[in-house]
């Protein structure tokens, strides 16, 4: 597949996030030059155990591109690219660093891990 920056997926989302999207971020590298994808997730709905409201996107995300390959369902549109750059520039820093690594699982299962970190 090929995979552009403001194209919006569904995906395997989570049985009650129905209307969750991702958004293509950006494609780049890893340092073996496998190609990382970047995405944006809208329309989840995580508790906030320090908050009344739902979580209801992650502004950054990064896969492998088979991980996003074995998770996305059907393009659905192109959109406009939400504001995700500070979050991936301290993302790169600590990635760069060896602090920080990508998600090689289904973004359903990515989100689903955020979840239980949020709420352990």
């Amino acid at each position: 597949m090929d995979f552009k920056a403001g194209q919006v997926w569904t995906y395997n989302n989570r049985p009650a996030e129905a209307n969750s999207r991702l958004t293509i971020l950006q494609v780049d590298a890893t340092e073996a030059g496998e190609p990382m994808v970047h995405i944006h997730v809208n329309g989840l709905a995580i508790h906030n155990p320090n908050q009344a409201e739902l979580i209801e996107y992650i502004v950054h995300m990064p896969f492998s591109l088979e991980a996003i390959e074995n998770s996305v369902q059907e393009l659905v549109g192109e959109g406009d690219i939400p504001d995700y750059l500070e979050g991936y520039q301290m993302w790169k820093e600590e990635y760069d660093e060896g602090n920080a690594g990508f998600f090689s699982v289904t973004v359903g299962e990515a989100v689903t891990y955020m979840d239980e970190i949020i709420n352990s």
